[in-house]
């Protein structure tokens, strides 16, 4: 009986159209929000992979009379070196070469700059067993007795601090994707309702002349898949070169956390869902509203 795509006409109602613009700025925020939650948690991932069952130690070079004597401070590392490998649950105590040291100075210095002319201490790289349980705080005063210039650096104490940074910026972005959530139902609830009542005398025609409340529901909820689609498409387009841009930039800095902020299939999948979601709960949304309104207004 009702065979044309609408029977509603809504080509006159006006207030529609800025849904496409609304939904538009509101999947542009959750997928800025959504990328920088998952590359920041990319980031903690892979830090934490790769420092996890390590330690630090770094020996301060000795000076007297103002000039590093080398042949003290060689000795001072050959004793941490014999202290760490002599303790339980470490599998290797590695000297840095200055090559590695150059490697890790790179980022920040560059390439044109002498080692021997930087006041910087030796490091050793500690690797643990697995599941190795070592005693830190007896490591730490052993070295602090025996070998006075030398410093234990446990990853753990700021990779503690970093996640506890990532998982409040995590909150903040649940919070803010709960907001545009709740701002984007209550748009297409209020354009709804307010198309109801701009086209209250055909929608009574039509119930006079056999239609339910579900076919004009579902035609509501067809012409809001339809604008959301719209506003949706063009937003997630708006995400994509500032994703861009940013994964440049971090691609060129070698070394340092911001190195490790990467987007992965897994992560652009679920960038992805991002306006797929936004039209799902934009019709339903529509639909839900139109049920509920005709009950009242009919």
């Amino acid at each position: 009986m009702f065979k044309r795509p609408s029977d509603i006409p809504f080509a006159r109602d006006t207030s529609a159209w800025f849904l496409p613009w609304m939904v538009m700025l509101m999947v542009f925020f959750a997928g800025l929000t959504t990328a920088g939650t998952l590359s920041l948690n990319s980031m903690l991932s892979r830090w934490s992979r790769s420092i996890s069952g390590s330690l630090t130690v770094q020996v301060i070079p000795i000076e007297e009379d103002g000039r590093i004597n080398k042949r003290k401070t060689q000795q001072e590392m050959e004793d941490v070196l014999d202290i760490l490998r002599k303790t339980a649950g470490i599998a290797s105590a590695k000297a840095l070469t200055d090559s590695q040291m150059k490697n890790l100075l790179k980022p920040w210095l560059g390439e044109s700059f002498l080692l021997e002319d930087l006041p910087m201490p030796h490091l050793i790289d500690v690797q643990l067993l697995p599941d190795a349980e070592v005693d830190l705080e007896m490591l730490r005063t052993l070295l602090a007795q025996k070998t006075p210039n030398a410093s234990l650096d446990v990853h753990k104490l700021w990779l503690g601090k970093l996640i506890k940074l990532v998982r409040t910026l995590d909150f903040l972005a649940s919070a803010l994707l709960s907001m545009v959530i709740v701002t984007t139902s209550v748009i297409v609830i209020y354009v709804t309702c307010s198309s109801l009542a701009v086209h209250k005398p055909v929608i009574e025609l039509l119930h006079q002349t056999g239609a339910h409340d579900g076919y004009i529901s579902k035609q509501y909820a067809q012409r809001t898949a339809l604008l959301a689609s719209v506003g949706a498409i063009v937003g997630f387009l708006g995400v994509l070169p500032i994703i861009y841009l940013l994964s440049s930039v971090a691609s060129e800095v070698q070394g340092g956390l911001l190195s490790e902020a990467r987007f992965d299939a897994a992560s652009w999948g679920l960038l992805c869902l991002v306006p797929v979601l936004a039209v799902v709960l934009s019709t339903l949304t529509a639909y839900w509203t139109v049920q509920k309104t005709l009950r009242r207004m009919l």
